[in-house]
């Protein structure tokens, strides 16, 4: 759990930044089909960067300097089935509150106050409904994220990470080192996804972590978001892995490898590799202050390109190619995003906390993925993911390859149909100095991960 002065010190930030009274909700539990089989809980991310709580249905108001948590208390008999649970008291006074008191409270509190409190909109519908009966104000994230001079207070806050929350996700990627290198390890011929993907979440189970999200695991690279671990693994494959764990705190990493099924990259398989970590390395190297993210993106783009313009994918000026969106065809998404309490961190704000100010997201193929467009400053954690894919439904989609007729060698691009993806994502600390790569202990270049493949390293190790 992250410390008590760090969520302290995040709520005193927020309280000199947003006048009045401020009221952040955790959300509460999902039922997944009945009423005593939930799904898994995981508290609203602004809710743990101010509280470090994970308690479904718990809140904290914070007013004149006091700042109260409300929890939930445990139903009659409740000690039957799970347990001797702490107080509320003991619970706040380990998450260094001063103040507690029963959630069942919370209504009354809020009457008592001189105005209405700022409030953020939750995931969760009922957490809404409760927030828009008592603010009588409606609460909807996907419409109205919450009181504008709190999602930018939050937004500023939580886009620069202190020493403590970079420190919580230093240890994350420690446990996803191992979740990859156990995943490597696991690889060969006959085995199936599923295989890979039970070893890469039992390595971080294991270690008493919880994935971040479902892991990408796939033979199928060039299907972005494939989360169907049906495939068989068949010599000759790429296997993507696209996965991260998160701490009790959580602070999660976002970590992407493709290797090879067979442990030995093929000569095509290897020139591509190289291709997409030379973009990726040049991305990490621009990760300083005041650079645009958006720029970062572009040149990854032109490392690409003139790759392809090598392999004879494409053929013309590269910064003409990439002005014009040509790399696309081959790498149609964003280099890359926030990441912290929410593995696309702040992404529940959308373009605000994404777009700096008077950018707005582009419309060109391609770049309308780009999820960041901010200047970088210290303090930002940010991913950068380059990748070169092989699309069936960008390729044999005409209105998307026409435009690029002059440029584009489509019979060329077919031949690379069954190639698959590849793409390299890592976490990046900015700071005042040279950019940190917060997972880069993971195996990435084609020896090192040619290496973990052939090594012997169980999830439990």
């Amino acid at each position: 759990m992250p410390m008590p002065s760090a969520t302290r010190r995040h709520r005193q930030h927020l309280e000199r930044a947003v006048p009045g009274p401020i009221l952040v909700m955790a959300g509460a539990a999902r039922v997944r089909n009945i009423p005593i089989n939930h799904l898994p809980f995981r508290a609203d991310s602004s809710f743990l960067y101010l509280t470090g709580c994970t308690t479904p249905d718990a809140a904290v108001l914070l007013h004149d300097g006091r700042h109260t948590l409300f929890l939930p208390e445990p139903p009659p008999g409740d000690a039957l089935w799970h347990g001797p649970q702490p107080s509320i008291e003991e619970q706040a006074q380990a998450l260094g509150f001063e103040h507690t008191a029963p959630r069942r409270t919370l209504s009354e509190a809020l009457q008592d106050l001189p105005l209405s409190p700022s409030t953020l909109a939750t995931t969760d519908p009922a957490t809404n409904r409760w927030l828009s009966v008592q603010t009588k104000r409606e609460h909807d994230w996907k419409t109205d994220p919450g009181t504008p001079a709190l999602v930018d207070a939050l937004i500023q806050l939580r886009s620069q990470l202190d020493a403590d929350e970079v420190a919580a996700i230093r240890a994350v990627a420690r446990v996803t080192e191992a979740a990859h290198r156990a995943a490597m390890a696991a690889t060969r011929p006959g085995r199936t996804e599923a295989i890979i993907g039970a070893t890469f979440d039992a390595a971080i189970a294991a270690r008493g972590h919880r994935t971040a999200y479902d892991a990408i695991v796939t033979v199928r690279g060039e299907v972005l978001h494939n989360f169907h671990r049906v495939h068989p693994l068949r010599d000759g494959d790429l296997l993507l892995l696209d996965g991260g764990a998160e701490g009790a705190s959580g602070y999660a990493t976002d970590v992407t490898r493709t290797w090879p099924v067979s442990g030995t990259f093929s000569p095509r398989q290897r020139s591509a590799y190289h291709a997409v970590l030379a973009a990726q390395r040049r991305g990490i190297e621009m990760c300083t202050p005041g650079v645009r993210y958006r720029d970062i993106h572009l040149e990854a783009a032109r490392v690409l390109t003139r790759w392809m313009v090598d392999e004879r994918i494409l053929s013309g000026d590269i910064d003409h190619l990439v002005e014009r969106g040509a790399h696309a065809l081959f790498f149609p998404h964003g280099v890359g995003h926030l990441i912290g309490l929410d593995v696309h961190d702040l992404e529940l704000y959308g373009d605000r906390a994404g777009y700096g100010p008077g950018r707005k997201r582009s419309d060109q193929f391609g770049l309308n993925a780009l999820r960041l467009d901010r200047d970088l400053a210290p303090g930002n954690v940010v991913t950068i993911e380059p990748g070169f894919y092989a699309v069936p439904e960008i390729l044999q989609t005409s209105s998307l390859t026409e435009p690029f007729a002059d440029a584009l060698d489509l019979d060329r691009a077919m031949g690379w149909l069954g190639f698959g993806g590849i793409r390299i994502e890592d976490d990046i600390y900015v700071t005042e100095g040279e950019p940190e790569v917060l997972t880069g202990s993971i195996p990435v270049t084609i020896a090192d991960v040619e290496a973990a493949i052939a090594a012997d390293f169980s999830p439990f190790d």
